[in-house]
């Protein structure tokens, strides 16, 4: 998602950014809200359940450290049931070490380095550790690497799938804040997060947000605001019923855009982009992040959903045939 937003993006931006201390990253969900994982082990209503692990599209977020108090005190982390042996170790290492390297890990816990690298996935997993740097988050994303020979036959003997190493770095705890913020102060923060990640804001955006309160919690919020000043209430988006607020220069930005012809240009958003927002604000069924895939939009109407290469397939379809 990041190239499409960001000029001239290079990937080592983020690790400067996550190792200076200003952005971090981790799963500040709660579980049970992602449908591609399953939180525990055992029985639980008649259906036996796996533990959790991160996969490429488990519900892992970037966030900036100052923006860290309110995630985690709205959903603090808590070791849960079904964790494993070696997870549970980890934890308690962590606990009381702090932030340490795998190699320290493994020592101190008395696990094989393969076993420790488990038990940081399943905490990570969990939302209960984050790492010092992206690099950890970028192998999570990136495809597994071909095992040598030996290691494909030791992990078919071991019933196991070939697994990729766990980068460098320390791993610490996601710890909730020692003096939270009251459930005020955290509705606000959330009403202001949604006014600077979609400019506005109207009731249906929520269908795409987990970690807000309800919209008569935030109604309250964005009404004093505009009586503040600090935001715009009216009508920005055609067709919605409701009140709707916006800040200042989004409502600029609306009508630059109005006045703009951008000549057809086709705008390609991956499904976990914050601009998705089919079957909620444009026509058609809803696209859920976790999909994998892309929508092509075309003066703010998606004409193609599908995986990248099939979209991308059919767009120089289009464009030949307009030829």
């Amino acid at each position: 998602m990041l190239p499409s937003w960001v000029d001239a993006y290079d990937p080592a931006l983020l690790d400067e950014l996550c190792l200076a201390g200003v952005v971090a990253w981790g799963r500040f969900s709660p579980l049970g809200d992602a449908r591609d994982e399953r939180a525990e082990d055992g029985v639980e209503g008649g259906s036996r359940r796996r533990r959790a692990a991160p996969t490429r599209i488990a519900p892992l977020a970037l966030a900036l450290r100052d923006e860290l108090t309110p995630l985690l005190a709205a959903h603090p982390p808590s070791l849960p049931h079904g964790l494993s042996h070696g997870a549970h170790a980890v934890a308690e290492h962590l606990a009381v070490e702090g932030a340490s390297f795998i190699g320290d890990i493994a020592r101190a816990t008395g696990l094989l380095p393969t076993a420790a690298e488990d038990a940081l996935w399943e905490l990570v997993a969990r939302g209960l550790v984050t790492g010092d740097g992206f690099a950890g988050l970028r192998a999570l994303l990136a495809p597994a690497e071909k095992p040598r020979p030996e290691r494909r036959l030791r992990a078919l003997r071991g019933g196991r799938t070939p697994r990729r190493a766990l980068p460098i770095g320390r791993w610490a705890l996601l710890r909730a804040p020692r003096t939270p913020p009251s459930a005020e102060e955290l509705a606000e923060s959330a009403a202001r997060r949604l006014l600077r990640r979609y400019g506005v804001v109207v009731r249906e955006l929520l269908a795409r947000e987990t970690l807000v309160p309800p919209w008569r919690v935030l109604l309250g919020i964005y009404r004093r605001l505009e009586a503040r000043g600090e935001i715009r209430g009216g009508r920005f988006v055609a067709g919605l019923v409701g009140e709707q607020f916006a800040l200042p220069e989004a409502v600029e930005a609306l009508r630059a855009t109005r006045r703009e012809d951008d000549g057809g240009q086709v705008v390609l958003v991956g499904a976990a982009d914050p601009l998705n927002l089919v079957g909620i604000l444009t026509p058609g069924p809803r696209v859920s992040p976790l999909s994998g895939q892309v929508v092509a939009f075309e003066r703010g109407v998606p004409i193609e959903i599908g995986e990248l290469g099939a979209v991308r397939s059919r767009l120089r379809g289009r464009a030949a045939g307009r030829d």
